[in-house]
């Protein structure tokens, strides 16, 4: 009997490993694809590929929404298309409400794809949320002396991620020499974060990355 369960709990267990992942993929994927295929309710039934399909083709939207995407870019990058960028801006900008919402999301996106920036560039270790314990961040850039008054060079700003929504999280302002810099670049903090340390990088022994056998009992 102890062996029979033994057997079940393995093969549970790897089953389980395997299949959780694979479900919770699909179903992030199919939920992105749903609702970017409702895109097109914004537009005039003529314009509607349904309009003209046998059949509704999930995942259009998707494809509209990164060929919009692209085409934004293309604009974006011209004379004209950046006064325009300018313009939509300004609007706004001068909207009080939505100005916070729209200055810190683009400020962070911007930060995040940047090549010149250094925010998320570097991983590190600081003592949060108390001395002994520590989290994983990103260094984000140094502090400013006129807007932290008393907070010069010698600090720097961190952003401390969340797990497993990394969109949350902690802004914190500390000194330079309590900053542990980590051998990791961003997309592998990002994966230790959102697993909760079970996935390392590779070179770091893979933990969590492929199912163990565990030994019949």
């Amino acid at each position: 009997m102890k062996r029979h369960k033994g057997f079940f709990r393995r093969y549970f267990i790897t089953g389980f490993a395997v299949f959780v992942p694979i479900a919770l993929t699909i179903y992030i994927i199919k939920v992105v694809v749903i609702k970017l295929d409702t895109v097109f309710r914004f537009l005039p039934p003529k314009f509607h590929p349904d309009t003209y399909l046998p059949f509704h083709v999930p995942g259009l939207g998707l494809l509209a929404t990164l060929f919009l995407i692209l085409i934004i870019g293309l604009l974006a990058k011209n004379f004209f298309g950046r006064e325009i960028v300018r313009w939509i801006e300004g609007i706004f900008k001068n909207i009080p409400l939505v100005r916070v919402v729209y200055t810190a999301i683009a400020g962070f996106i911007k930060a995040l794809f940047s090549d010149n920036s250094e925010a998320f560039r570097q991983a590190a270790l600081v003592e949060f949320p108390r001395k002994g314990i520590y989290s994983m961040g990103y260094v984000v850039g140094e502090s400013d002396s006129e807007l932290f008054p008393g907070l010069g060079p010698d600090y720097v700003k961190m952003f401390i991620p969340t797990t497993p929504n990394i969109t949350t999280g902690f802004f914190i302002l500390v000194k330079k020499d309590q900053v542990r810099p980590i051998d990791v670049n961003p997309q592998e903090a990002f994966k230790i974060i959102i697993s909760a340390g079970v996935v390392t990088p590779d070179r770091f022994g893979g933990i969590g990355e492929q199912v163990n056998d565990q030994p019949e009992s």
